[in-house]
């Protein structure tokens, strides 16, 4: 079992991640991310002329506070589709537990779905 700092730790980080993400939402519901001007563009759209894995992610949440899960899963599915997993983890992070994507086998899993991801967005 890890020294009880270490949980607290993980506590911590969890919390200041769902804040994080939580004022990302709030902006993003505020300033509509099709609006020219309000958002940076793709760095990597911009050196590469392709989408990246992560294309239409800030759409796709603006989707989802508007409670529109078709237009969410048409900007970037697999977001919405990591959603699930990412808050399963938080929550076990939050109550001083190990969270579930945080081993080298999720991190190379994640990897390979990000890399499968952009040759599927570029593809189809």
């Amino acid at each position: 079992m890890p020294p009880p700092h270490a949980a607290r730790r993980r506590t911590l980080a969890a919390w200041s991640g769902a804040l994080l993400f939580a004022a990302v939402t709030a902006l993003v519901a505020l300033r509509d991310p099709e609006a020219p001007g309000h958002y940076p563009g793709c760095p990597f759209r911009a050196l590469t002329g392709l989408l990246c894995p992560g294309c239409g992610t800030l759409r796709a949440l603006r989707d989802l506070t508007r409670g529109d899960m078709a237009a969410a899963l048409a900007h970037n599915a697999l977001f919405v589709a990591a959603l699930p997993p990412v808050l399963l983890s938080w929550l076990r992070a939050v109550r001083g537990r190990p969270p579930v994507l945080t081993s080298v086998w999720a991190g190379a899993a994640a990897a390979a779905l990000l890399l499968a991801w952009g040759v599927v967005r570029n593809c189809v």
